[in-house]
């Protein structure tokens, strides 16, 4: 394991920010995950070190190093910046990534519609609206379904050959709550989904 030196960024991995967004529940590797989805770029280790004595005592160097052993963090020789374009205007091209169709809407707990690719409005809404059913479902059944088919697990509405048509799949900024509905395969494991997320935590974290 290369453990970060001072003058590295620290970075979420893919990992890390599906482990810090996949539950609600608190948790101290997801309180630091989450600190990081706060800031609009990334952090010197030192900066880094500086937020986490901010934000609460407990939190320390060697908890942070646990979370690169776990492949939650990473560190590298260059800073990365959020797009400083608004939420309403790069949701939409973060979104046409998220599927192989580009097909991919993303709502609030309350089916509040952020923004959508692929779909005409009454598609997506109407997929807003079935996200929340979803969500509620999910929300409620969440031990039977990871008992049933592992920890991180979707509901899926499949056709008659077992194939996925529309997948949903929860993101907790704490207790904010959204959910994408993707039409076609998931593009789950690339930088446009921490870049979703991260720009997310700008605004409801």
């Amino acid at each position: 394991m290369k453990y970060p030196t001072a003058k590295q960024f620290i970075y979420l991995t893919n990992e890390g920010v599906h482990f810090a967004t996949f539950s609600s529940q608190q948790d101290p590797d997801r309180k630091i995950l989450l600190c990081l989805l706060k800031q609009p770029k990334t952090l010197r280790l030192h900066q880094f070190l500086n937020l986490l004595k901010e934000e609460s005592e407990t939190l320390s160097l060697e908890h942070t190093i646990a979370l690169f052993n776990k492949g939650y963090l990473v560190a590298k020789n260059t800073e990365d910046e959020l797009d400083k374009r608004s939420i309403a205007e790069s949701l939409p091209n973060i979104l046409k990534e998220l599927s192989d169709n580009q097909h991919c809407a993303i709502a609030d707990q309350e089916g509040f519609l952020l923004a959508h690719s692929g779909f005409d409005l009454n598609q997506a809404e109407q997929a807003a609206i079935l996200a929340v059913e979803i969500l509620e479902l999910q929300a409620k059944r969440q031990h039977n379904i990871q008992q049933a088919s592992g920890e991180r697990s979707f509901i899926s509405i499949v056709d008659n050959d077992g194939q996925s048509q529309l997948r949903f799949v929860p993101i907790y900024l704490n207790q904010q709550v959204f959910i994408l509905a993707i039409k076609g395969n998931p593009q789950l494991k690339n930088a446009n989904f921490i870049h979703l997320v991260w720009l997310l935590g700008q605004r409801y974290l």
